[in-house]
């Protein structure tokens, strides 16, 4: 066994340079990008001399020493891992999940839109459907925003202040439609099933009624921006919510609990991916689609946010997600 003098003699330089790098961090210095890179390998080395130096009983100045580099090291290095995962979720574990569950969004979609295009069509052969969906109550608020003499900007200001009033009021509605249609899945999938079609009904309901009795440009012009967020982000939580009970349906090998619980981890990725979505939707929605633009200025910036989100979930794969 070597001694502690030709162990220190060894391994001193690498340990100066740890220390370095390490007082360097501490005074919010930036290491250069080759330093970056060496920092992982560099302070896995200290924790085997770390190991090593408490195995071979070199003391305890120099244990205390190594110790202090070490827990130093891992403070830094897990900092800017945290300051990284944000960024990681959003440009490959989320992309990576929506793509392996691939599937399960044509089926929310095709649950969605059928019903959505079936009422915003019966417009046109009465109202019986769309006013059994609304209601009279939620007729008369149409018109107060949608009609021929409505206002969905001034009414929207009367009813929820000012810009940031309305965009809490969206985030809140938004998400609160969101987490049912995900919890939902709980119970075999059908909560999210009977959710994703009711929305797809109610949303379909609106629009008929106003192609049928109002000013459907109001309604293009204001839905415009935030629709391509809205409705995907609605999409993915009946995505979150049909894994879910697809866990529960089909446990394979395991146990129901077991495969709930599997389940629930990529449920919990969807989820967070709509709910940054719905924030977006609700952001613009408050800031942008309840102001008075020339409209094919928000039909541009909506066909763009369609775009944007089109392509963003179709460079997903889902290596990405199965290797996070």
């Amino acid at each position: 066994m070597i001694s502690r003098k030709q162990f220190q003699q060894m391994n001193e330089a690498r340990w100066q340079e740890s220390e370095r790098c390490l007082q360097r961090l501490e005074q919010g210095e930036k290491l250069s990008a080759e330093e970056v890179r060496a920092l992982p390998s560099l302070f896995r080395k200290v924790c085997q001399d770390l190991g090593l130096s408490g195995e071979r009983l070199y003391g305890f100045s120099l244990t205390s020493r190594l110790n202090h580099l070490v827990m130093g090291g891992f403070r830094h290095l897990h900092r800017s891992r945290a300051r990284l995962e944000p960024i990681r979720f959003l440009t490959r574990t989320f992309p990576g999940a929506f793509k392996h569950n691939l599937p399960l969004f044509w089926l929310s979609a095709l649950l969605f839109w059928l019903p959505f295009c079936l009422l915003a069509f019966s417009g046109h052969w009465g109202l019986t459907w769309i006013q059994a969906i609304i209601g009279p109550d939620g007729m008369q608020a149409i018109d107060a925003m949608y009609g021929k003499e409505g206002d969905a900007l001034k009414h929207g200001r009367e009813t929820h202040g000012s810009d940031f009033m309305m965009f809490a009021h969206y985030i809140q509605n938004n998400v609160s439609i969101d987490f049912r249609t995900f919890a939902g899945g709980i119970f075999f999938g059908i909560g999210t099933l009977f959710f994703t079609i009711f929305n797809g009904l109610a949303i379909g309901a609106v629009f008929g009624y106003v192609q049928a009795m109002g000013d459907p440009v109001k309604l293009w012009t204001f839905v415009s921006g935030h629709s391509a967020f809205e409705l995907v982000g609605l999409h993915i939580a009946s995505m979150a919510g049909f894994r879910l009970g697809w866990g529960m349906i089909r446990p394979g090998q395991l146990t129901r609990m077991a495969a709930l619980v599997k389940n629930a981890r990529e449920s919990l990725v969807l989820l967070g991916g709509a709910a940054v979505l719905t924030f977006l939707a609700a952001f613009i929605e408050g800031f942008w689609s309840g102001h008075p633009n020339p409209p094919m200025l928000k039909y541009g910036v909506g066909i763009f946010f369609w775009m944007l989100t089109i392509v963003y979930l179709a460079a997903g794969r889902r290596e990405w997600y199965e290797r996070s």
